[in-house]
């Protein structure tokens, strides 16, 4: 057996840990303080006003989504080169599933971009204008909740992968990240089965799990570098 101390580290907890840190705080830069600013919801007016006014703060909120797309395909690369020797079949859905969120909520920015051009053709009618801000709008939303199923869905093998390094944490995280991925996924659910349902956003209370991730990577990066090893030679 090869002694797991003599091994390189090759940091890639320590570079995750970094990656989620930038992508929550880049996320929430967009979804909770910039595009709020500009798309009010219930007030189609307003949002438009705020558009045709402040284009710039949409366009820095838009711009903000996409940074934090491209760095969740860097973070879960990081993570499968980190986890997948557990379990390679875990680690390539944990891959894919990602990367089909990323992707999908990529583009689901030409959304927000088509309710910037339309409220900079003079020729429209304050009327069209709104109504098709508010499609362009609704169109948004249901691609941003399918986008969120798979950034649910990813957290399953995620917390597998996490649980299987065996130690009381790494089971707790585990466990809390499958939560969390029960949470975004019920949220999607709810809304395409019953739009109508008034429900709280289950996922504002059971996110925690990706918050303790982000810091155990980066407190324990060395430890989990090791975990990994460990667990990977005695497959």
């Amino acid at each position: 057996m090869k002694n797991i101390e003599n091994i390189k580290s090759k940091k890639n907890a320590l570079v995750a840990g970094l990656f989620y840190l930038a992508l929550i705080i880049v996320g929430m830069y967009g979804f909770v303080y910039a595009l709020p600013q500009i798309k009010i919801e219930g007030d189609i007016s307003q949002t438009v006003d705020n558009i045709k006014n402040n284009p710039f703060v949409f366009r820095i909120g838009i711009f903000s989504i996409l940074v934090m797309n491209v760095i969740s395909i860097l973070l879960v690369t990081y993570l499968y080169k980190l986890l997948s020797p557990l379990n390679k079949t875990m680690g390539l859905s944990m891959l894919l599933l990602m990367l089909f969120g990323a992707g999908i909520s990529l583009v689901n920015e030409v959304n927000h971009f088509a309710m910037i051009v339309i409220n900079s053709i003079d020729d429209l009618s304050i009327t069209e204008s709104q109504n098709l801000t508010e499609l362009f709008s609704t169109i948004y939303e249901y691609g941003a909740h399918i986008a969120v199923i798979f950034w649910g869905l990813w957290l399953f093998p995620l917390g597998f992968l996490i649980f299987k390094l065996d130690t009381r944490i790494s089971e707790f995280i585990g466990v809390m990240l499958v939560i969390a991925g029960v949470g975004y996924t019920l949220d999607s659910i709810f809304l395409f089965l019953y739009p109508n349902l008034q429900v709280p956003t289950l996922s504002d209370y059971t996110f925690l799990g990706e918050f303790l991730l982000t810091i155990w990577l980066l407190v324990k990066s060395k430890t989990i570098e090791k975990l990994t090893l460990s667990r990977m030679y005695k497959i």
